[in-house]
């Protein structure tokens, strides 16, 4: 009976110390807001009142579970005229997720993800910590940093340029 109960104990000890820990290095490794449905709400709607007729980004993409890559994209009136990853070339349809709109739709999403924990494989009891930068004047994406609780399910996306009009 005295080893069930101290079992429970240091499970829960371990537990408590863990959440901690993941806390506090989160907290201080991510140095990025929290993103939060009225943030990204926020950034959209600036986004929509400034958002020039062409742009280029280039965006870096990493995580726990998706192949690293470098993505850049060329879009004109809302549509994705050249796209390629890691230098190839690809279709400019496949590009859609990487326009400004695109990576918006992909926030909502995880947003709707960070609901459900256990869609991405977190324990019972963990959590899913979103992070967004946007910038203050036109709301476009500057990075964000999804870490999941518990298991190694991370996604980082940086926004590495941003061209307003390119030749």
């Amino acid at each position: 009976m005295r080893t069930r109960f101290l079992s429970r104990n240091v499970v829960l000890v371990k537990r408590v110390l863990c959440y901690a820990f993941c806390s506090i290095l989160f907290a201080g490794c991510a140095r990025l807001p929290a993103l939060t449905p009225a943030i990204l709400e926020q950034a959209e709607q600036k986004w929509a009142m400034h958002k020039p007729g062409a742009y280029r980004l280039v965006i870096e993409m990493s995580g726990d579970r998706v192949e690293t890559g470098r993505f850049e994209v060329l879009v004109h009136a809302g549509q994705v005229i050249n796209f390629r990853r890691n230098g190839m070339i690809l279709p400019p349809e496949r590009g859609q997720d990487y326009s400004m709109e695109g990576l918006f739709r992909v926030l909502e999403q995880e947003l709707g993800l960070a609901e459900k924990p256990s869609m991405l494989g977190a324990p019972e009891g963990y959590t899913i910590y979103t992070t967004a930068k946007f910038d203050e004047i036109t709301g476009r994406l500057v990075h964000y940093r999804r870490i999941v609780g518990g298991v190694s399910n991370s996604i980082d996306i940086n926004v590495m340029e941003f061209e307003e009009n390119p030749k």
